[in-house]
């Protein structure tokens, strides 16, 4: 059949279905025709990819102009800068209309996120807007990816459909488990990620406890009720030098409980290999690009 004799209903799917990348197949078709720019226009903020102050405060902008109804975003990767090499080269956001910028937009694209990866590389704006993020409600969203210095979400509530939650930039998140703050803030959670963890032997003390189920203490560690998959990577080992033995030490000992641990029936547990670099922007790049690939 020729594509000249499809309704429109069919044109608009097709849209739909082709601009699930960085947003640059949805801009190529609004450039075909005028009717292809209708057509493919309720999806131009549909999946969006996004580096930098420049381009954050470009989309903030375009989105307080934007009719709601024209602005539904559905994938976001959002960054503080443009590549992990840009960070050693160029000043960290610091300006608090960036900070503010991304706040924005995170408050505007809530309401119909379904995946988002936030590399808050930034540490003036890392804690901060995770912090606010994870006190944001998101009806829709499923999956998520943080990198940066993240707080642990614990809002009741706020993340009631994510399936998906993949955690970087804090080497020893001791305390994400307890009182059960993961669980009320994500009851649908089935998958678990912490990648960068060095010299966590506290960490992993809590998530043996809160495999074995037992743990008696006043903030007890517990797995999500839903969750099924726990994935741990450990970061690069610290560099070997005279004056850190006792933090090499550390981390064979994390690497050794690591090793020990013993998921409860039902549970599959993954230990990936240490983490060679930190390029967290590359990384959370590909797997935000690939996430895509699979809808």
């Amino acid at each position: 059949m020729s594509m000249n004799l499809c309704p429109p209903e069919i044109h608009s799917y097709i849209c739909q279905l082709a601009c699930l990348d960085d947003g640059r197949t949805v801009r190529a078709l609004s450039l075909v025709s005028k009717y292809f720019r209708q057509i493919s226009r309720p999806f131009l903020y549909q999946s969006l990819s996004i580096s930098g102050s420049a381009q954050i405060t470009a989309l903030d902008s375009v989105l307080q102009k934007t009719p709601p109804h024209l602005r539904l975003v559905r994938h976001l990767f959002l960054s503080t800068h443009e590549n992990d090499t840009y960070v050693t080269h160029t000043p960290k956001i610091t300006d608090a209309a960036d900070s503010a910028s991304i706040l924005r937009i995170l408050t505007i694209c809530a309401p119909t996120l379904e995946t988002l990866s936030f590399v808050a590389l930034s540490a003036s704006v890392g804690t901060v807007a995770i912090s606010r993020l994870f006190r944001t409600s998101f009806p829709w969203l499923r999956e998520l990816s943080i990198s940066g210095f993240y707080p642990f979400p614990s809002a009741p509530g706020k993340l009631p459909s994510l399936q998906s939650l993949h955690l970087h930039g804090n080497r020893n998140p001791h305390g994400l488990l307890q009182a059960g703050g993961l669980d009320e803030a994500c009851p649908s959670l089935t998958r678990l990620h912490v990648s960068g963890l060095s010299m966590a032997t506290s960490f992993t003390l809590e998530l043996q406890a809160a495999f074995a189920g037992d743990d008696e203490s006043p903030f007890p560690s517990k797995l999500p009720s839903r969750l099924r998959h726990v994935v741990i990577q450990p970061a690069s080992p610290p560099p070997v030098s005279g004056k850190d033995t006792a933090n090499i030490a550390r981390d064979e000992m994390m690497m050794a409980h690591l090793e020990k641990l013993d998921p409860p029936q039902g549970m599959d547990f993954t230990l990936l290999p240490r983490i060679s670099t930190d390029r967290s922007y590359d990384a959370f790049k590909r797997e935000w690009s690939d996430r895509l690939g699979r809808i």
